[in-house]
């Protein structure tokens, strides 16, 4: 599974970087910082980055799931084989490209912060300055592909569904608790795994929960226009107003909850219903493309949208989209190629071994075909 296969994923994920560039967008207009709207819709990337961890435990748990389901186990040497060609190499290209133009005294970024991006950790320590703060979201995202696949292995589907769904419960008990224990880290709940992996257990569970026939009937009665037209109400406005009003005190134990409930219902309905109107909108060729393209996006949007190369608003999302499309033609798809390229070594490698180690008959084939070549 993934997001090429499902319908409207890619036009979400489209939708998700077109918010963050937004809050950044506003955030940087000139005389507008402190005027109501802008302040309030300048919190839209938390929005925004909220429906990318949804998407990811969605797709994440739902090639999980369908693995599980077509030979009872996991195979963790592939599925971190994958996630390596997946994220790394437009993220290490982008850093190295930041650390040579920070060299060259371009842009200012410390030490600490460089170092605690590149091993994605920045979401607990080093304080990256503006061109690497996004990185603290690729940190935690990285944080949940160590964690969850093992546990899923190990726990199987119906497990895993309890601990997704416990993760979530606890979800608000565990900001407050670490509120009250460790006063150092307030005001990072944001963007700290512990405090935060119950956004991404929300597709978690909702890719789990799909497999149950009860769960999907029952569904059904929440996907209706008016019900998805309030959540998205509530994502693009009610939900920045809220919480750039009253922070931690909304986010912390309802907020957060609340804002992964109501984006969960928009993914399965976008999915559900690629024919109604948003479906139609989500599934464009433009829209599609720029889910496709959305990860270097994300990567890329930062230094441009805080005056990198000396541009402002609106002419800074013009470099923001070509270096994405060069990240994703000169980087991504080639790392695909060579992905696909050594998992088919591999596979064929794996196959002769276990030939040789099987009846004599088929030892003496291999072995004669492999002279031969």
């Amino acid at each position: 599974m993934n997001s090429r296969t499902i319908p409207s994923l890619d036009g979400l994920r489209a939708c998700s970087v077109f918010l963050v560039i937004v809050s950044h967008f506003l955030a940087y207009l000139p005389g507008k910082e402190n005027q109501f709207p802008f302040v309030q819709l300048s919190w839209l990337g938390k929005s925004g980055v909220d429906i990318f961890f949804v998407i990811s435990g969605f797709l994440i748990t739902g090639l999980l799931v369908k693995e599980w389901n077509a030979t009872r186990k996991i195979s963790l040497r592939n599925f971190y084989f994958r996630r390596f060609f997946r994220i790394f190499p437009p993220f290490y290209v982008f850093l190295a490209i930041m650390g040579i133009v920070w060299a060259r005294g371009i842009v200012s970024i410390n030490v600490p912060g460089f170092v605690s991006s590149a091993t994605y950790t920045s979401n607990y320590w080093g304080s990256p300055n503006w061109i690497l703060a996004h990185t603290w979201s690729l940190g935690l995202e990285e944080q949940f592909y160590v964690l969850w696949p093992p546990c899923f292995a190990l726990l199987g589907k119906r497990r895993s569904a309890q601990v997704a769904l416990a993760i979530i419960t606890l979800g608000p008990a565990v900001r407050l608790l670490n509120y009250v224990v460790a006063p150092p880290l307030r005001g990072a709940e944001g963007v700290m795994l512990h405090t935060r992996l119950d956004m991404i257990m929300f597709g978690c569970a909702m890719a789990l929960l799909l497999e149950s026939p009860r769960f999907h009937e029952q569904a059904q009665r929440f996907l209706h226009p008016a019900l998805f037209s309030f959540a998205v109400l509530y994502i693009v406005v009610l939900a920045p107003v809220l919480s750039a009003r009253f922070m931690g005190w909304y986010d912390w134990p309802a907020g957060y909850t609340l804002r992964g409930s109501l984006i969960s219902l928009v993914v399965l309905y976008a999915v559900k219903r690629p024919a109604s109107p948003t479906g139609k909108f989500l599934n464009l060729a433009l829209m599609r493309h720029l889910g496709v393209i959305s990860y270097s996006i994300y990567l890329w949007q930062q230094p441009f949208m805080g005056g990198f190369g000396g541009l402002a608003v609106p002419w800074n999302i013009v470099p923001t989209l070509g270096a994405a499309e060069l990240s994703h033609w000169l980087v991504e798809r080639p790392s695909f190629w060579l992905r696909d390229r050594l998992a088919l070594r591999l596979t064929r490698a794996r196959n002769s071994v276990e030939a040789l180690d099987g009846p004599p008959d088929v030892r003496e084939t291999v072995r004669t075909g492999a002279e031969q070549t």
